[in-house]
């Protein structure tokens, strides 16, 4: 009989215990967030990276082909300096591009075929060193901006 009467005083929680509940999980959920948007963010910062890398060596085996002439390279240059990466330059190094096993045909090809969505990221190839044939352009490493990367 003692015994129904202490449980029937214990009716709860109280309001303090549920205050300090809600907030130790708000805090964890906020260090969670934290935690899943820096993956995020790094994640974006290396297939960013991984694509400048596969354009930087599809420009450096371009140069390195001994079927490349030195009016190649100044037609690749000057489609890149004309503002704007032209197809045609990008064309030029697309043979040299292996994104999975597969060859782009375009850059939204490159795009799609490397994962990015296919609008928001702007790819600037940038020119190759054509001093020793010469030319006045030195070697400027490609560049991949959008994608809402924050460094």
């Amino acid at each position: 009989m003692n015994r129904n009467k202490r449980t029937g005083n214990n009716q709860g929680f109280t309001i303090v215990e549920l205050i300090v509940v809600v907030t130790v999980i708000g805090l964890l959920a906020a260090v969670a967030v934290g935690a899943y948007n820096k993956v995020v963010n790094d994640a974006k910062v290396a297939k960013s990276t991984a694509l400048v890398n596969t354009l930087s060596t599809a420009k450096s085996l371009f140069v390195a082909d001994p079927n490349t002439r030195p009016d190649m390279i100044a037609s690749y240059n000057s489609g890149v300096a004309s503002g704007g990466d032209s197809a045609s330059s990008f064309n030029m190094i697309a043979a040299y591009i292996r994104v999975n096993g597969y060859t782009p045909t375009s850059e939204a090809d490159l795009l799609t075929k490397s994962g990015f969505p296919s609008s928001g990221v702007n790819i600037t190839l940038g020119t190759v060193d054509d001093k020793s044939f010469g030319g006045g352009n030195s070697d400027e490493k490609p560049t991949v901006t959008g994608y809402g990367l924050t460094q």
